[in-house]
């Protein structure tokens, strides 16, 4: 198993908040080492589209090129992550920072919703009962401290439980998507943030 790898800086947290690109991650997260036309087939979108992204997420040290070493016919590079899980830590404290941690908040939260209209299909969404997959909700409530703590341990473990071993899915294993977003509500008055 590979050491966890948090991106902490501006520039790699840019690379990420452009549309197609944590995609791209997701699906090394799942899959494990692959080809383009691996990740292209399992994204759904065509290798060529991939190239641009696939460059700027390397340059960036968001992606490890490897080659296969040995003779004969030339094979295809595979990419990976720097680590597993690759998490992003939030950085609020300058404005160009925030608007990046905006973006990427934005970004994933669209995706999400494609996700959600691409699942919608009675022939694979599951909409009720203990093996539910489908499922979209908004609650606003109060919490205090220890609630919030509580509320958060269990967001960890529902992480943990999608973070498993990269590789091809199994019988018994199918990828899914989890995105969340949790927020203060801070009073109405206050500066609200730009979305990009």
């Amino acid at each position: 198993m590979t050491r966890p790898y948090v991106v902490t800086s501006l520039k790699q947290l840019l690379a990420i908040a452009r549309s197609g690109r944590e995609d791209i991650i997701d699906a090394l997260a799942l899959l494990g080492p692959s080809t383009v036309t691996e990740l292209a087939r399992f994204i759904g979108r065509s290798r060529h589209a991939l190239y641009y992204h696939v460059r700027a997420l390397r340059a960036c040290g968001l992606l490890i090129e490897t080659r296969p070493s040995g003779k004969g016919k030339r094979e295809a590079a595979r990419y990976d992550l720097p680590g597993r899980p690759l998490s992003v830590r939030y950085d609020l404290t300058t404005e160009r920072a925030r608007r990046a941690v905006i973006a990427l908040g934005c970004t994933r939260l669209r995706s999400a919703a494609r996700g959600f209209v691409r699942a919608a299909r009675p022939d694979g969404a599951t909409v009720d009962g203990p093996r539910r997959n489908l499922w979209v909700a908004r609650w606003k409530g109060w919490l205090s401290d220890r609630e919030l703590e509580e509320a958060n341990r269990h967001l960890a473990r529902l992480i943990t439980l999608l973070r498993s071993e990269a590789g091809a899915p199994g019988a018994r294993r199918r990828p899914h998507e989890f995105t969340f977003a949790i927020a203060p509500i801070l009073p109405k008055g206050r500066r609200r943030a730009r979305t990009p």
